[in-house]
């Protein structure tokens, strides 16, 4: 599929504020065997220089600084993907070292013991491939979408208490019973494409699932235990990976004032193919 997604963020301060220093992870990522980037923009208003780099797990990151004083920013990033329909990233032997990364606890993954029991469940498969679809499997049946119980801050320890949340949420609890069973597992920001809608009736946009490390054969395989389809196909756009939502927030940045922020973001993606929109609106990301 060719995909458009236009991404708007905007801070808003009751007060002027100045030296505004902000990341931005929102370019998708481009792999041969999964998705291409033909084309990104990024706006920033008031307008600055605006600098990249790649981080540590591969994620080109966009960063800017605001020295004068301002009462509002904007970020429009703009992008046009061609996605396939069987995502995975094929015979790819990783380092051990690298794996190391996404097979322990980290911010927003914890093994207490509500996940060391479920992990339990799961125990004496051979096939990562075949664990990693189960535990996708269990917890999309087992806990309830539900938006507003729980926020970016949340752990996995918090979403196995509360049985509910979103996709940020069930992403942490499958990275969580994945690696407790020694099965690496990385966290994948992105966006949803539904051509109107999901499975379940919910239009999507900005998204979060997992992709798991099924050995040097399959390699990294997307899964997403928040819809019903339970692996990742075409309509998935990747922007990238970490060990979770701290290492790639779509924002993240600081200011010096003393005003409240107010934060508003509006995404929309279509389809190129189609000229179907699917989602405009506001929405934490």
């Amino acid at each position: 599929m060719i995909l458009k997604v236009e991404h708007s963020t905007i801070f808003e301060y009751e007060e002027p504020i100045y030296e505004t220093a902000t990341e931005v992870r929102l370019h998708p990522a481009s792999d041969i065997s999964s998705q291409r980037c033909a084309n990104f923009s990024l706006q920033v208003n008031p307008p600055a220089p605006i600098f990249e780099y790649t981080d540590f797990y591969g994620n080109k990151v966009h960063h800017f600084n605001l020295l004068q004083s301002h009462k509002r920013v904007q970020i429009v990033a703009t992008s046009v993907v061609e996605t396939v329909a069987t995502p995975v990233i094929r015979s790819i032997h990783e380092d051990e070292i690298y794996l190391m990364d996404f097979s322990a606890e980290s911010h927003y993954v914890h093994f207490d013991p509500s996940i060391q029991s479920l992990a339990e469940l799961f125990t004496g498969m051979e096939d990562p491939y075949v664990q990693a679809m189960d535990i996708c499997r269990h917890i999309n049946s087992s806990f309830r979408y539900e938006p507003g119980v729980t926020d970016v801050h949340s752990t996995s320890a918090v979403v196995m208490a509360l049985g509910r949340g979103v996709c940020q949420d069930f992403a942490h609890i499958m990275l969580a019973v994945c690696r407790k069973l020694g099965i690496p597992a990385r966290y994948v920001s992105g966006y949803l494409y539904g051509g109107g809608s999901t499975p379940e009736g919910r239009d999507e946009a900005s998204h979060a699932w997992c992709e798991i490390y099924c050995g040097s054969e399959r390699g990294w395989t997307g899964f997403d235990p928040t819809h019903k389809t339970l692996v990742v196909d075409d309509r998935y756009i990747k922007i990238g990976t970490g060990r979770d939502y701290g290492d790639i927030p779509p924002v993240r940045g600081t200011y010096k004032g003393t005003s409240a922020e107010k934060l508003s973001v509006a995404v929309r993606v279509s389809s190129l193919e189609q000229s179907a929109d699917v989602y405009e609106g506001n929405r934490q990301p």
